[in-house]
């Protein structure tokens, strides 16, 4: 295993038909890649109480949610995970989370992409404008940044 710093996180969902990036202000946090052939990570972040409800509400849906983790420095790209709460921590003033994620292969999301377009019937120019604005879309970054909370 390698354990890293995650210096940011953010958790990306699909709110009345758009896609909107919440930062969250992280106190601590890690980032340990598995290692077990499969790109599996063990992220762990320690924030303010005042994520509690988004934390337990993301946490009782039991599903994959969207993610974006900066590794070490905050000038590196994000990487897009899909993560599951596996627990929440609750101590005096904050809140210790524990996910199982895996990354999103950047060629695999872009298979995915095509793939449903090319189902929809899009050819030519306007299967390449909407290719390229639901794979950004996808990936996060023609996403509309929400507040810190």
């Amino acid at each position: 295993m390698k354990t890293f710093k995650l210096v940011s996180l953010a958790i990306v969902q699909t709110l009345e038909n758009s896609k909107v990036i919440e930062e969250i202000s992280l106190l601590d946090g890690l980032i340990i890649h598995k290692l077990d052939g499969e790109n599996g990570w063990l992220i762990e972040v320690y924030v303010d109480k005042k994520y509690s409800e988004l934390f337990e509400s993301l946490h009782e849906k039991n599903e994959q949610i969207h993610i974006q983790a900066t590794i070490t420095k905050k000038s590196n790209d994000p990487a897009s995970l899909y993560a599951k709460i596996k627990s929440i921590t609750v101590m005096e003033e904050h809140i210790s989370i524990l996910m199982d994620a895996n990354i999103v292969d950047k060629l695999d999301l872009a298979e995915l992409v095509l793939s449903d377009l090319v189902e929809e019937g899009l050819q030519g120019a306007e299967l390449l404008q909407q290719f390229k604005l639901r794979l950004r879309e996808k990936r996060g970054s023609a996403a509309p940044i929400k507040a810190n909370r």
